[in-house]
């Protein structure tokens, strides 16, 4: 018993070393049928179905004049929208369907993505030519 324990033990220290570095894990990309629907549609369903959101959420657009995908943050896709009285909001969309909505001048305070400005026939002209 004793000559088992006295060549077992230097083996069982030796797994107790320092491990190899791992390599960090690639984050995981959650599907977003939701995103992947609304990318889909032909810009005018597009446009309606962010008025829709952006209306759902309890702010006022009349009409969207332009919507775009720009990005992903936290497992949501943003997407940008121009209403047509000048504001651009910033639309979230969950992978379960949950939206919110936040004018993008806010986005800085709220520490938010900047939206990437759109343009569009409501957009205001573009400064310096």
């Amino acid at each position: 018993m004793r000559r088992a324990a006295a060549w077992a033990l230097p083996l069982l220290a030796a797994g107790c070393g320092e491990e190899a570095p791992r390599e960090p894990a690639a984050p995981t990309k959650i599907t977003n049928p939701y995103h992947d629907e609304l990318l889909a549609l032909p810009d005018q369903l597009q446009r309606l179905g962010v008025m829709r959101a952006i209306r759902d959420n309890g702010r006022r657009c009349q009409r969207v004049e332009t919507a775009a995908y720009q990005q992903d943050y936290r497992n949501m896709a943003m997407w940008v929208a121009l209403c047509n009285d000048g504001r651009h909001w910033a639309l979230f969309i969950a992978a379960n369907g949950d939206t919110q909505v936040r004018e993008c001048r806010h986005a800085r305070q709220l520490a938010l993505p900047q939206c990437r400005p759109i343009a569009g026939p409501g957009a205001p002209p573009a400064k310096g030519g």
